[in-house]
């Protein structure tokens, strides 16, 4: 009976051993996510979402639906036109003013773009509540956490923060635009518009006028300075 039982005990042994070396993987897909972290966001400056590859996908294993936390604020809500940093710069690019003749034709345009940072700062808000709450639930091993918050701060909190900063002096500039613009189409008989120049034919409308127009131009030159500093930490 013994020998007939031994060879049972034995394959039953090797058999355990066999699942267990397959299915021991977390190791060696947590050091490939890890490295991944580090040489492919951490070491390159500013923000970095790289897309995965069908190999990495593979390598990385469950840590696949970790990145994808960071992956889908990059991405910004869902049927939105482009992520946050994308949005930005198209409703800074629809309230660009390059003349004084804009401000007075372009009222329409500078009242959206007031709505427009009004509904960024929301959408901002819900998706880094949503990245938040995601990334709370998370189970990492100690290792791989220290790294992945890391990522998480450049590529999400910074982003998200940068992008913030930026809304209240562009709503500020856009302010100072339409009560610019309001001013010239109330006044259109006693100034005169050209190009980047603005000429009162008056006194009494230029001592009006100058307010409006040293505020307009500090706005914009604050605005202009954040969005450089945002830009440069790209």
């Amino acid at each position: 009976m013994n020998l007939f039982a031994r060879p049972a005990v034995f394959l039953g042994v090797l058999l355990c051993l066999t699942l267990s070396a397959c299915g021991d993987q977390e190791p060696s897909q947590r050091k490939e996510f890890i490295e991944f972290l580090q040489t492919r966001i951490l070491d390159k400056p500013g923000a970095h979402v790289p897309q995965l590859s069908g190999n990495q996908k593979d390598a990385f294993g469950p840590y696949v639906k970790d990145y994808a936390i960071i992956t889908d604020f990059a991405a910004g809500p869902s049927g939105e036109p482009g992520n946050l940093q994308q949005r930005f710069g198209a409703i800074m690019a629809k309230g660009s003013i390059r003349s004084m003749s804009d401000l007075a034709t372009r009222r329409e345009d500078l009242a959206a773009v007031q709505n427009l940072v009004g509904e960024l700062g929301g959408a901002i808000d819900q998706a880094l509540a949503k990245a938040d709450a995601a990334k709370a639930q998370l189970k990492q091993p100690d290792d791989l956490r220290v790294v992945f918050d890391k990522a998480y701060e450049r590529d999400v909190t910074a982003v998200a923060r940068n992008v913030r900063q930026m809304l209240p002096p562009v709503q500020d500039m856009t302010a100072a635009a339409l009560q610019l613009s309001d001013f010239i189409a109330s006044h259109k008989d006693k100034l005169e518009v050209t190009g980047m120049m603005i000429t009162a034919k008056d006194q009494k409308t230029l001592a009006a006028l100058q307010p409006l127009l040293d505020d307009f131009n500090a706005k914009g030159r604050a605005a202009m300075a954040l969005q450089q500093k945002f830009r440069s930490s790209q």
